[in-house]
């Protein structure tokens, strides 16, 4: 897969919503299907992303992506790609570690395709300790993730009971921490 060589992301919509009608299949075929009675919409950027936004109307959602990635596409890869993660159940409010780990995981995998060397995480600790999580559920993370998915629905929805009885062999800790709501900017 090639990124565009001559545009900026936010100067070329159109190979923006390709990009996006790209990951979300792949996320799909790792994670398992999206809700289909929400409507995913074409990217956009500001300055507070990334993060995914709700329609008013509750019928969709879409990622708002940084301003770096405005400019630059494997950031743009990068930030879509997770955010492409939380667009297969764009629940209002907040997620947890698991949610996020999944994601920072997924871009890694989206990185690579396009390839791109993945970001490093260690300048945002959370999130590294999210993909640290989520790499230790058996038999790797996207079987573990789909598997949740099928079961419960919405990874920010899992609580630690639905964790223990999926995984009985991963440390207790571990699964109460995948289950912590994550911090917000």
């Amino acid at each position: 897969m090639q990124l565009p060589q001559s545009t900026k992301p936010k100067d070329d919509p159109v190979a923006l919503w390709s990009l996006q009608q790209t990951l979300l299949p792949m996320a799909e075929h790792l994670l398992g299907p999206r809700d289909s009675t929400r409507k995913i919409y074409q990217p956009a950027f500001c300055e507070a992303g990334p993060f995914i936004r709700n329609t008013p109307d509750m019928d969709g959602a879409f990622a708002t992506l940084s301003l770096n990635a405005a400019g630059y596409w494997p950031t743009a890869v990068f930030e879509l790609a997770h955010e492409t993660v939380h667009l297969l159940n764009p629940i209002p409010g907040g997620t947890n570690f698991l949610e996020e780990g999944i994601a920072v995981a997924f871009s890694h995998i989206a990185m690579q395709r396009y390839g791109q060397q993945p970001f490093e995480q260690n300048a945002t600790p959370p999130y590294a300790e999210a993909l640290r999580l989520v790499r230790s559920l058996p038999p790797d993370i996207f079987p573990a993730a789909k598997s949740i998915r099928s079961d419960v629905g919405a990874l920010s929805k899992v609580t630690l009971r639905d964790l223990e009885r999926m995984f009985p062999a991963v440390e207790r800790p571990v699964l109460c921490k995948l289950t912590e709501p994550f911090p917000l900017r």
